[in-house]
């Protein structure tokens, strides 16, 4: 029956009507690509998902429109599919698992456990990124070293997300600083408390009412360590993005202080000199 298919004198015709149609489909998926992203510009999880799911369904269209250029395809296909049972299982389990990972990814894009942008950090794999695109099949993971992780959205659904954007964007870190017990330890609080709370970066999470009896930053003798007095204290920011920078430039602020008020950093592995 193929043999009759390849020499059939319309085969030739057939195969130009097919390669045009296929062009056709080329065509019409990248019109919709830019269609899409000149009239939405959010780049929510649903928009994603949705342009990816409107991509597919014209390009499955169009394959199929482009095989009904052949005239005996039906014929062919028909016999081939129906007669052999392996086949139909091999191709039930793929299909399977491609609707598995579709279906995971509408929950993921009803449910919104995370938004495009979002700094997340997978546990069980102990990945941390942050989400760039969702398709049919896999959400893309891009890391701090700027690689793309691709993860089956069977898999993103079933992991345990810590999202670091997920109803509140905010974000805190410990600025730690150990003193020497020679040390005016009320200063340096002071001197940390300005630092973090100047900072163009801090966010005060005070309510009103806090503010009457809460100063603006708490520091905290956590420890009376072997070396010295520690101290800690939280640097809120508004994202976890630029929060990693502004502790980076407190802790400079404090240590320039610290030099000019003689506030000396404790020596680890030198212990205090006891009476």
């Amino acid at each position: 029956m193929l043999e009759n298919l390849f020499h059939s004198p319309d085969f030739i015709w057939e195969t130009a009507r097919f390669i045009v149609k296929i062009f056709i489909t080329l065509i019409v998926a990248k019109a919709f690509g830019l269609f899409w992203q000149r009239s939405f510009t959010s780049r929510t999880i649903h928009a994603k998902f949705l342009k990816n799911v409107a991509s597919a369904i014209i390009w499955v269209v169009g394959v199929a429109f482009a095989l009904g250029s052949f005239s005996r395809f039906q014929d062919i296909a028909t016999p081939i599919f129906a007669g052999s049972g392996i086949a139909a299982l091999t191709i039930g389990l793929a299909a399977q698992e491609s609707l598995g990972n579709a279906f995971n990814g509408l929950f993921i894009s009803v449910f919104k456990p995370f938004e495009v942008g979002d700094r997340v950090h997978l546990v069980g794999a102990n990945i941390t990124g942050f989400i760039e695109d969702i398709t049919l099949r896999h959400t893309v993971l891009r890391t701090f070293m700027n690689s793309r992780i691709i993860i089956p959205n069977s898999v993103m659904n079933k992991e345990l997300i810590e999202n670091s954007n997920f109803c509140n964007p905010r974000a805190s870190s410990f600025v730690d600083v150990i003193v020497s017990y020679s040390s005016d330890i009320a200063r340096a609080s002071e001197i940390i408390a300005h630092a973090i709370g100047e900072h163009p970066d801090f966010v005060d999470t005070r309510t009103p009412e806090q503010m009457k009896t809460t100063p603006k930053v708490p520091v905290f003798l956590r420890a009376l360590g072997i070396y010295g007095a520690e101290l800690r204290a939280s640097m809120w920011t508004e994202t976890i993005g630029n929060n990693f920078a502004a502790c980076s430039g407190a802790r400079k602020t404090i240590l320039a202080e610290f030099e000019r008020h003689g506030i000396k950093i404790a020596e680890w592995g030198v212990k205090p000199q006891m009476p």
